[in-house]
């Protein structure tokens, strides 16, 4: 799950079969609340593999097929959605926000990014880094870390605009 204020927003199912399930729960409250916490919920979309993303208030999801979405954990609706070109590979690695760019790692080792900090998705870079990938990627010390099949790489974030 991934936690946005008082909500837990929850992926699971098979999206790989037809089955995503996405769920909203209340973190409030005490004693029973199995009944009363389930806020929404979704049958028309998730992710099998990839975990959320928060920012800013809002959860984000790459499915494994490259489709992301954004959601508003609230409600549960989508706020928009986008999608990676298309490729033969799924997405198992979990993707980072930094920057306000959405960065994505698909199985062939094609790291996608992504502009997602105003309000809609929009593609902005697809490198390949010649190996497989499927740790997600991480954010440290104003870089990405991306542990491919054979090597560590470092990608530098650019310099944030004022």
């Amino acid at each position: 799950p991934v936690i946005v204020g008082e909500m837990a927003v929850i992926c699971y199912g098979r999206n790989d079969r037809g089955q995503p399930r996405l769920h909203g729960i209340r973190l409030t409250g005490s004693g029973d609340v199995s009944g009363s916490n389930r806020v929404w919920q979704r049958q028309d979309v998730g992710s099998f593999v990839p975990t959320p993303v928060a920012y800013k208030g809002r959860v984000y999801l790459v499915r494994d097929r490259g489709e992301v979405e954004c959601i508003d954990p609230l409600t549960g609706k989508t706020i928009w959605s986008g999608a990676f070109p298309k490729g033969r590979e799924a997405y198992y690695a979990s993707p980072i926000i930094a920057g306000g760019n959405l960065y994505a790692a698909r199985e062939d080792g094609t790291v996608f990014v992504a502009a997602v900090a105003n309000g809609r998705f929009k593609l902005l870079a697809e490198n390949k880094m010649d190996q497989p990938v499927v740790g997600s990627p991480v954010a440290a010390l104003n870089c990405i870390l991306i542990r491919g099949q054979e090597h560590l790489f470092c990608l530098a974030l650019p310099e944030a605009e004022e």
